[in-house]
């Protein structure tokens, strides 16, 4: 892994735990998703939320770092 592959997954690592504090999940590139995914909620329930960006709901680390500095406070998941 390069020095830039690391750093991004600091950023990554860094904005995953600052979501969940704020009772976001921020998923990692799959093979499935191109880019970061940033849910709120549980998958299906009526007040489940999706981050959006330029393309759609798959996020660049750009935008998901704007979104998660942007979100209020709230209560992590399974309290």
């Amino acid at each position: 892994m390069g020095a830039d592959e690391d750093t991004e997954r600091e950023r990554y690592e860094r904005l995953r735990r600052e979501a969940g504090a704020k009772g976001w999940t921020l998923e990692a590139p799959t093979n499935r998703h191109p880019g970061y995914l940033l849910t709120s909620g549980e998958p299906g329930a009526k007040d489940a939320r999706i981050a959006f960006g330029a393309t759609g709901p798959v996020l660049t680390l750009e935008e998901a770092e704007a979104y998660v500095r942007d979100l209020p406070r709230g209560r992590a998941k399974g309290r």
